[in-house]
């Protein structure tokens, strides 16, 4: 099946309200993702569900939901390339600051068993 993301229109009075929705629409099989839009009362759900199924749940909990769109999910977005190099150590992504990362800088330091002193390298 392929993942698609559908939208539709809920009534959403209370916090009861959100409650009930996102349990029934997070009980389907091939939910991968759900978004409640309060303001808009727009649920947004992305998987391989049925679209149908969807539909029967929410009317299960008293909702009348209006199909607004079904389509495929918006491509996750990419990270622009960084000049800088990444850390070794930090799975290759530069979300964090950049470090001047030299393996001269490492030190080890180790002890004798009888505790008489430690080696730096």
């Amino acid at each position: 099946m392929t993942v698609k993301k559908v939208e539709m229109q809920v009534d959403i009075n209370c916090g009861k309200c959100k409650n009930q929705i996102m349990q029934a629409v997070t009980e389907l099989e091939g939910v991968n993702q759900v978004v409640l839009d309060e303001e808009k009362s727009l649920l947004t759900v992305v998987g391989t569900m049925d679209p149908i199924c969807i539909a029967e749940q929410l009317r299960k909990i008293k909702q009348k939901p209006v199909v607004v769109n079904i389509g495929p999910p918006k491509p996750p977005e990419k990270k622009p390339e960084c000049c800088k190099p990444c850390l070794p150590y930090y799975n290759n992504t530069c979300d964090l600051p950049y470090y001047n990362y030299n393996t001269r800088d490492m030190v080890s330091v180790s002890t004798y068993e009888n505790g008489g002193g430690c080696t730096i390298v």
